[in-house]
């Protein structure tokens, strides 16, 4: 071996080139899953390899030694055909000039390789043929990233092209600069295989991340470290320049690293922030208002309040054009969505579509990419039919990526964020910038997981807070109906005692009409202490024993038949009960009262005589569950029951205050049937809504999940306490245009 002084610069650049190419090839091919991308990035890297230590080898023999030579000839001649198969992977193009060119590069290769074995190798004219071809045919090669770069739909994908472009020009032009400095007998600098090694480094950070993104960032972090260690390299400079004895040089070098040690970090950040507001500005303003955003965010405990401040924050930066938020629905079965900025996403995304976006943030999935999920489902694809041993577990994967996929385009979402609280998902961020596939940085996604923690801390508060003024209204409502109960029911007793003892029926005329009032109201005011202690009274759950599996069309059909013989003759009931609905998991007493509360408010609200619709039913179909008809046909396994009358109607203003306890638009009314029933149904795990329309009637919707439902979702840990963010959204309201 000679000795290291009399290697030149530029044979120690081409090693230094060939030790990265081969630990690229052998990274890219040992990777699980290897794409066709990967594996023709791998083949570039060997014959770099080849060239290289051709290269290398002929630097240390110099013309002692002919074979090196031959080596780097034929090496060089399969750079092209190497360099073509993997630009057609990168791009995704196989037709038109690609076609020529690569069958060109190959039979070129081919002669080039003659060339390598005859003697022609050691004639320069032949080599400089050689070469030249070389370079027209990486020169036609790089021209396909610019036209590539030309075809962009947007500016900022454009852009990201344009370093790849630039970066490859840069190698081809340097690599063949430095054989016409060493055609002139000059000692050619080794610029070429620095810039090569760089870029390469850079390809497969960009291939590895499925981002082109990551070029630019990478691009910036360098820049950031160069100006950091230039910095830091001039302050141990001048600490260690002046040494003069070995005592005073250990104590400098000492000084000069507890110096660099302290500043290191507030320099680096300093200097990261400059260079991303000088280099990156839109980049830095966003993070820079996402960062003030959480700010603002840390005082919010009204959910609805949250979702205002966090998708106008989102919307004012101008870097988004869809953003939203869902919350888990109080059926447990599915998302809804709680409000949104831009074109409307889907108000409603059930459990079978999001299964996979739910298991994946129960597995530790910060976020999901829309441009990932689609880029390793197309490899996904490739490989499947290839794979025989993987079959199983790839379209598992498939099937996991497809459902994904399926729940963003519903959503609008480029990067959807779970909202992960108490350590189940509570909800999702969605965001979107449609304008190109690959808007966000990684310092950017990394604010918008900021946004989204504290997002899921504010749902959990709000949930409890929530929780606390619930049982404190209870605990009100139970000491007043304690109270009721003694100090009114025991008078109420009294006065009906003593009506019933003077016999109303023995009396005739206004003193008999009188006695039957004074009963009627003591059974009215005994009825309202009633309803106060069934709703300070603590509703049994599932855990109480009481819930069984219930045919819901056999307790809805007695009830009917119950109450129908009270019922006006002027209103007529109709029974429409769909067969074979699956059981629910439910207490049948408590769900035929709340039936009989709805029937009753029906018949009230037609004094004049009507018709009184009660129908079950599944909802099947997308656009009844609140989805959009490009949404795949997932059904949530529900089932709806729905009273639909013929009545006034109940005015807007009171749409929304309905199912408040005490509220009530009628002469006589308590205010708490309503409630009572939407505390019953919600204990079910189930929902109430109500459409309604001034003189055309009102229909109140039912619907409770299946037992095998409740029983997945539970498994998906969906089925817990409901989140709670205030009437409105407890009980919400479809009022038809």
């Amino acid at each position: 071996m000679l000795p290291s002084a009399s290697v030149d610069a530029r044979t120690q650049s081409a090693l230094l080139a060939a030790i990265i190419c081969l630990a690229l090839a052998l990274a890219m091919l040992l990777r699980p899953g290897r794409t066709r991308l990967w594996t023709a990035f791998a083949l570039l890297n060997f014959a770099l390899l080849a060239y290289q230590i051709g290269d290398f080898l002929y630097g240390i023999f110099g013309a002692t030694r002919t074979w090196p030579l031959r080596v780097s000839v034929g090496a060089a001649g399969f750079i092209p055909v190497a360099v073509l198969a993997f630009i057609i992977e990168f791009q995704g193009e196989s037709a038109g000039r690609v076609v020529g060119l690569r069958r060109f590069a190959t039979a070129t290769a081919l002669a080039t390789v003659a060339v390598a074995v005859s003697p022609l190798a050691l004639m320069p004219p032949a080599r400089i043929t050689a070469s030249g071809v070389v370079f027209v045919q990486l020169t036609a090669a790089v021209s396909l990233l610019y036209a590539r770069m030309r075809r962009a739909a947007s500016r900022t994908e454009r852009a990201r092209l344009f370093y790849l472009w630039v970066g490859a020009a840069l190698c081809v032009g340097l690599t063949f600069g430095e054989l016409l400095i060493r055609l002139a007998g000059w000692p050619p600098p080794p610029f070429a295989n620095v810039a090569m090694t760089i870029y390469l480094y850079f390809l497969s950070q960009t291939i590895q991340r499925h981002r082109l993104l990551d070029l630019n960032e990478l691009l910036g972090k360098i820049v950031v470290l160069a100006s950091v260690g230039v910095v830091l390299t001039l302050i141990y400079g001048v600490l260690v320049r002046w040494t003069g004895t070995t005592g005073l040089f250990l104590f400098n070098t000492m000084v000069a690293s507890f110096v660099i040690l302290i500043l290191f970090e507030p320099l680096k950040t300093k200097v990261e922030e400059k260079v991303l507001s000088i280099f990156f500005a839109e980049r830095f303003q966003f993070v820079q208002a996402l960062a003030a955003l959480r700010q603002r965010m840390a005082g919010i405990i009204d959910v609805r309040e949250l979702a205002q401040v966090v998708l106008d924050g989102f919307y004012e930066t101008r870097r988004v054009t869809h953003a939203s938020i869902y919350l888990l629905a109080d059926d447990g079965l599915g998302f809804r969505r709680l409000d949104y900025r831009g074109p409307a996403p889907t108000p409603y995304i059930d459990a079978a579509t999001v299964r996979a976006l739910v298991q994946s943030a129960q597995g530790g999935q910060k976020a999901q990419l829309v441009e990932l999920v689609e880029r390793r489902l197309a490899e996904v694809r490739q490989l499947l039919p290839e794979s025989e041993t993987e079959s199983s577990a790839l379209s598992e994967e498939r099937a996991r990526l497809s459902e994904i996929g399926a729940a963003m385009a519903a959503m609008r979402a480029g990067v959807t964020i779970p909202l992960v609280a108490s350590q189940r998902v509570v909800g999702f961020l969605c965001v979107l910038d449609d304008r190109v596939p690959e808007a966000f940085a990684s310092d950017e996604l990394a604010a918008m997981l900021d946004i989204g923690e504290q997002a899921a801390i504010t749902i959990e508060n709000s949930r409890l807070y929530e929780k606390m003024k619930e049982r404190d209204r209870l605990a009100a409502l139970g000491e007043m109906a304690a109270g009721l109960a003694h100090e009114i029911r025991n008078p109420l007793g009294a006065i009906k005692g003593a009506a019933q003892y003077l016999d109303p029926a023995q009396l005739q005329g206004a003193d008999g009409e009188i006695l039957q009032i004074i009963v009627e109201e003591v059974n009215r005011l005994d009825g309202v202490v009633a309803q106060f202690l069934d709703y300070s009274r603590p509703f049994p759950n599932a855990a109480s024993g009481k819930f069984q599996s219930t045919d819901l069309n056999d307790v809805l059909w007695k009830t009917m038949k119950l109450i129908e013989s009270s019922m006006p003759l002027n209103v007529v009931l109709e029974l429409d009960l769909t067969p074979d609905l699956p059981p629910i998991h439910a207490d049948a007493e408590q769900i035929k009262q709340v039936f009989i509360n709805l029937a009753l408010n029906a018949v009230q609200a037609m004094p004049d005589g009507g018709r009184l619709t009660v129908r079950t039913r599944r909802p099947h179909a997308p656009i009844e569950l609140g989805l959009s008809e490009h949404t795949p046909r997932y059904s949530a396994d529900q089932i709806e029951v729905r009273f639909a009358d013929t009545g006034a109607g109940i005015p807007e203003e009171a749409l929304d205050r309905i199912f408040i306890p005490f509220y009530t638009t009628k002469t006589k009314g308590t205010g708490l049937g309503l409630a009572i029933s939407q505390r019953i149904v919600k204990g079910h795990g189930g929902t109430i809504e109500v459409q309604s329309r001034v003189g055309e009637g009102t229909e109140f919707i039912l619907r409770f999940p299946s037992a095998s439902a409740l029983d997945t979702a539970g498994r998906l840990g969906m089925v817990q306490t409901p989140l709670a963010i205030g009437p409105v959204s407890a009980a919400p309201k479809k009022v038809p245009a």
